[in-house]
């Protein structure tokens, strides 16, 4: 089964240590900014043991998994955190395993809090995390049409000289591309739908999970409803793989 993998809002990120269940917050990692920028490019660094991540979703947010991209293979644990005040936090899961190159989706039983944070375990071991999305997943209700396309865009700037001779300027790899319809859903994936649509809509990218493997993907349109019958609506959507 597919899922969309998204984060409700912007939080602030404030950075600083845990010990004994006690948040204070100091200028331990450099540009803590990164771990939510929208990007997988570039991560921060400076990040030692006891180091915390705290994320500030400014009113209870319902959550129920936490992704994490790594640029390169991680063998140390992160802990995931919760808070309602901002200071005294609860241990919510401890994830104790290899981290692989790429996408690692950690699925929490849900919770609503303000505050969610990252701790870490190891020094100067996380140098590697470039992107946190802490959300809500969403399974498809139902599979798509079998009409399903994917396709690629390529990033090749083709110019011609004036005799005629073509050079070609790959300016990024291949982006992958998904159409796909749905042509009988309910009242209730709909409004699933609508609220993701809402919550990313073109400019937050967001994890799309194929059955098989993880993409960091941006929604490029689609997700308009028409109604076929009585509380049954027809929609599309096309996504686009993002490479940074």
């Amino acid at each position: 089964m597919s899922i969309f993998y998204y984060q409700p809002s912007d939080p602030t990120i404030t950075d600083g240590t845990e010990s004994g269940g006690t948040f204070t917050s100091s200028d331990s990692i450099t540009n803590e900014e990164r771990l939510m920028d929208d990007s997988i490019a570039i991560s921060p660094t400076n990040i030692d043991g006891s180091d915390m991540a705290m994320f500030d979703f400014g009113s209870a947010k319902t959550m129920d998994f936490v992704a994490l991209y790594f640029t390169a293979e991680e063998t140390d644990n992160v802990t995931i955190y919760y808070s309602d005040d901002g200071s005294a936090v609860t241990s919510h899961a401890v994830y104790i395993t290899t981290f692989s190159t790429g996408w690692t989706i950690i699925d929490l039983t849900e919770e609503s809090h303000r505050y969610w944070a990252i701790k870490f375990a190891t020094a100067g071991s996380f140098d590697g995390l470039a992107e946190v999305i802490i959300g809500n997943k969403y399974d498809f209700d139902v599979n798509p049409d079998l009409n399903a396309s994917t396709g690629a865009e390529f990033g090749t700037e083709v110019l011609t000289s004036l005799g005629g001779v073509e050079y070609a300027n790959k300016r990024h790899a291949p982006k992958a591309n998904w159409s796909w319809n749905w042509s009988s859903i309910s009242v209730a994936m709909k409004t699933s739908l609508e609220t993701m649509r809402d919550t990313v809509q073109d400019f937050k990218k967001f994890v799309y999970y194929d059955g098989t493997n993880y993409h960091y993907v941006r929604l490029t349109g689609g997700l308009d409803f028409q109604e076929i019958a009585y509380q049954r609506y027809s929609t599309s959507i096309q996504l686009r793989e993002q490479i940074s």
